[in-house]
């Protein structure tokens, strides 16, 4: 860590001079702040390069101040001095933003810091819970199964910010039973553009409830989320079967591809919702695992899994499943690879890399498959560069994702049967350029082989290479005309900005 922050303050100190409001109006905006009694840090404070190291080290930015609030009016009281000094506003949950969006995603913003909201309660009569901002997934999910036994759908990653996270369709290993952890947003308590503070849901605010729930970082500052909960299961199933294949020998695609097959057809028409299950390949040592979560007996998963073991090719040489069985709060803890679920207040991972998605509307035909798969086998080793792929099942005819009223909220991947996280990072080094494009050509494997669908992407693995135009349409779709014009009822300054803000050109 001490080495990240020596970098972080390096590169502050030779771009800080040419990247910050200049002169007069950065000491004006900070003095504004400080005279509405909003906590902040200052570029000349020593806080100030810690507080800056982003989540992903390829891309720091530099803001023009960091406001540190601990009530709504402080959230308020700042974006008023930020309109004031014509400062764009970017608010920072948990910092995990793949594109550093949280820290402006250039330099020279005002950065809202919500890590002090971090109230948690549980009411006893409906189970609906009230989260802080500022709180992240690892802290919600043991807090409210300590405070009540219960449960959201959400991430696994335990530091992951909960506001980022909700309003932008962030999905977990409950998704499939419970909807997307934006599904079960019953109402907010947000900071607008104007400064005002306003409680919204479908019954107060509802074009603003509609517009947050899927593009929320363009519309305003949530302070509080009210959510829907649901009795934590007893226990659940982890398994993982695991091929190890060579990528020299032609007959892998092929087995690729006819894996991937019978997953598609099991999640379409068999996988109840109570079933995660996902597909990672890390081709660089030939690994191929098909690996989830049921959230039931080992009786009933052993019944459920069959029809897919059942369909497997190669029956002779399918390898033995690791199949184990947690109690919930444990499982989480497996899930997050071993991290504690409870986090401290300043986030400390990082890495460094770039990560694309894919959300697939429909099953993936054999000739995307094998041109993603060969694509795999031919670029097995890059280095320095090291990658892989998830893809989370997320549709099929028992989702609780996809049955929601694909018109209740901005949300636009509602008919994804898989997302696609396509990632690749580097250890000890700088990410090359060269990354980026290898990137793109394995995003396109996939999806220049099957030109009859209309992919999509999704916004939590946001990709900063795309241009503004090209994010609306991917993220968004037909959805971004209705955002466009709210954004100019809501937000006609574009105060709250991101380089792929709505209503950026």
């Amino acid at each position: 860590m001490v080495k990240v922050k020596a970098i972080i303050t390096l590169l502050a100190l030779s771009r800080l001079a040419f990247s910050i409001p200049a002169g007069d109006s950065a000491a004006s905006l900070i003095a504004c702040l400080a005279a509405s009694n909003v906590p902040l840090i200052s570029t000349s404070d020593a806080d100030y390069a810690p507080a800056v190291i982003p989540y992903n080290l390829r891309l720091p930015f530099f803001p023009a101040a960091i406001a540190v609030p601990t009530t709504a009016a402080h959230v308020s009281s700042a974006i008023k001095c930020a309109q004031t000094f014509n400062t764009k506003v970017a608010a920072r949950s948990g910092g995990h933003s793949y594109a550093a969006f949280g820290l402006g995603g250039v330099d020279g913003s005002l950065m809202i810091d919500m890590k002090k909201f971090r109230n948690l309660t549980v009411d006893p009569d409906t189970f609906v819970a009230t989260v802080g901002a500022g709180l992240r997934l690892g802290d919600i999910a043991s807090g409210i199964y300590g405070i009540a036994g219960r449960a959201l759908p959400h991430g696994s990653c335990p530091g992951v910010g909960i506001s980022g996270h909700a309003l932008h369709g962030g999905f977990g290993y409950a998704s499939r039973m419970w909807g997307t952890t934006l599904d079960n947003i019953i109402e907010m308590e947000v900071v607008l553009a104007s400064g005002e503070i306003v409680n919204v849901s479908k019954e107060s605010n509802p074009d603003l409830f509609w517009a947050l729930r899927g593009a929320g970082s363009s519309f305003g500052i949530v302070t509080t989320f009210k959510l829907k909960t649901y009795p934590a299961p007893a226990s659940g199933i982890n398994f993982t079967w695991a091929w190890t294949l060579d990528n020299s020998d032609t007959a892998t695609v092929d087995t690729k591809v006819k894996l991937f097959q019978a997953i598609q057809d099991y999640a379409v028409t068999t996988a109840p919702s109570n079933m995660a299950l996902g597909v990672f390949t890390s081709p660089m040592d030939g690994l191929f695992q098909v690996t989830g979560v049921f959230w039931g007996s080992r009786e009933d998963f052993d019944s459920v899994i069959a029809p897919l073991i059942a369909s497997f090719p190669d029956q002779d040489n399918i390898p033995t499943p690791a199949v184990l069985e947690y109690a919930y709060l444990d499982l989480l803890v497996v899930l997050a690879n071993g991290q504690a679920l409870p986090q401290p207040e300043n986030y400390t991972m990082h890495d460094t890399f770039f990560a694309k998605s894919i959300v697939a509307p429909s099953k993936l035909t054999t000739n995307a498959l094998t041109s993603f798969f060969t694509f795999h086998g031919q670029n097995a080793n890059k280095p320095p560069l090291l990658w892989f792929v998830i893809a989370n099942l997320y549709g099929g005819q028992y989702s609780a994702i996809s049955a929601q009223d694909p018109a209740d909220s901005s949300y636009y991947a509602r008919d994804s049967l898989f997302t696609f996280q396509l990632y690749s990072y580097v250890v000890g080094t700088t990410y090359p350029p060269s990354g980026i494009e290898f990137m793109d050509q394995l995003s396109k494997s996939m999806t220049d082989a099957q030109t009859e669908t209309k992919f999509h992407a999704y916004p939590n693995y946001v990709d900063p290479t795309l241009s503004p135009q090209l994010a609306h349409e991917l993220y968004y779709g037909e959805n971004y005309p209705r955002l466009a014009s709210l954004k100019g009822v809501f937000d006609p300054g574009f105060l709250l900005w991101n380089p792929q803000a709505v209503g950026t050109s």
